[in-house]
């Protein structure tokens, strides 16, 4: 009855997903907690998300607990986690390469691809008297299958972005996610727009990296991660 129960409460935690893991039998030994928080980073600065730096390390540590109360194993864990935030949410380069093997092993051959002319922006030096820089990203669905585009939030107030899809742009979003409602077919671009407003922390100076998150329905690529380097001077 107990594990019966236990199934219950993952359900209820976890909803559906991607990847249907709750037909297993759950695990009776929970995960390492400490394990699992040192494994992934904090988007605003890379210290794990126990160090609950930000509101965004908050939630995603929240995130793993509740996963970790609902008794799965490590490798469900990992998973879910990945699904909702992203492969680019681990702290370990290599950790990025063995899961992204294992997301495309279990993919479908005719998935939608999502694909960015680039995942790194290196602003250079950018100005508080400047004001705001923007730029562009090419995202294209280079897969078989309609890609849905359903979300697209940041990770900081201070950088906000739209999409730009047949000459019309969506509103701005920045840390609250905005639902875009959007698909594209087999070959079909549209352009991640992207703001970073210096004078919202007009006193910072130095290395800035901040990150633009879309979430699609690409298997491999859950959520596309973009990151904004810079240096911030007066």
């Amino acid at each position: 009855m107990r594990g019966y129960l236990a199934f219950l409460l993952a359900g209820m935690v976890l909803g559906g997903g991607a990847f249907m893991l709750l037909s297993k039998t759950v695990s009776a030994v929970p995960p390492d907690r400490e394990e699992i928080y040192e494994l992934f980073q904090c988007p605003c600065c890379g210290q794990p998300i126990s160090a609950g730096c930000c509101e965004l390390a908050v939630e995603r540590k929240a995130y793993a607990d509740g996963l970790i109360d609902a008794g799965l194993d490590r490798e469900e864990v990992i998973l879910r986690y990945i699904e909702r935030y992203g492969i680019d949410s681990f702290r370990n380069e290599n950790l990025k390469e063995e899961y992204r093997r294992k997301l495309l092993e279990k993919a479908p051959e005719n998935r939608p691809v999502v694909e960015a002319e680039t995942t790194e922006l290196d602003l250079g030096e950018v100005s508080v008297a400047g004001g705001t820089v923007v730029r562009e990203v090419r995202i294209t669905n280079s897969g078989k299958r309609e890609l849905e585009l359903f979300s697209l939030y940041t990770s900081c107030s201070c950088t906000t972005a739209s999409l730009v899809y047949r000459g019309y742009e969506s509103d701005r979003y920045g840390m609250e996610a905005g639902t875009l409602n959007l698909a594209l077919e087999p070959g079909e671009s549209a352009v991640l727009r992207i703001y970073y407003d210096p004078t919202v922390h007009s006193d910072l100076r130095g290395l800035v990296i901040r990150s633009v998150y879309l979430r699609t329905s690409d298997p491999v690529t859950p959520v596309l991660t973009i990151r904004l380097r810079l240096v911030q001077v007066e």
